[in-house]
């Protein structure tokens, strides 16, 4: 059997393939076809340098996007040009992520209809959401609520607050006009 080879982009020459995409979804179908294994071989040293230098924990999910934006970074430069969406939030063409904010087709559809200015307005939805209904984020169920308020905040009919929800009363001004 015959070593499959691939084009690499890093070292621009032809070289052993990798032998199985080393990260899920689209960015490991990516490598898999234009990074060889010696390639990787290479990235691998210098994230290991990386992890060792910086206070990562690597079962983190903002350690694995952050990651992902790495590896991308790494083989295939810094992207091109801003991405534009047509934001669902906004109704015209703004700026929109840069990856994915996690993944799964909900992670996907927001990366490709939701602006950073309308994505940058749901920590504080969040936050209401979590206080209001007690959520806790290590329990799946809390989990299967805020996915389904953040589709609905991003691609129902509006931002809705929870039902019941009023804000916290102000404190009383200190020395203010009267």
């Amino acid at each position: 059997m015959t070593e499959r080879t691939v084009e690499c982009v890093y070292f621009k020459r032809t070289l052993p393939a990798l032998t199985e995409a080393p990260v899920a979804g689209a960015l490991g179908e990516q490598l898999l076809s234009s990074v060889s294994q010696p390639a990787w071989n290479q990235w691998m040293r210098v994230e290991q340098i990386l992890v060792k230098h910086f206070d990562h924990d690597p079962r983190s999910r903002t350690f694995q996007r952050q990651r992902a934006l790495a590896i991308a970074e790494f083989f295939f430069g810094p992207p091109s040009e801003e991405h534009l969406v047509e934001c669902r939030k906004f109704g015209f063409a703004l700026p929109g992520l840069k990856a994915p904010p996690f993944p799964g087709t909900l992670g996907m559809r927001i990366y490709n209809e939701v602006s950073i200015r309308a994505w940058n307005l749901w920590p504080e939805q969040e936050r209401i959401l979590i206080n209001h209904y007690g959520l806790s984020l290590v329990d799946p169920q809390s989990q299967r609520v805020l996915l389904q308020a953040m589709e609905d905040f991003f691609f129902g009919e509006g931002a809705q607050l929870p039902e019941g929800w009023t804000p916290p009363t102000a404190a009383p001004s200190k020395g203010g006009p009267r």
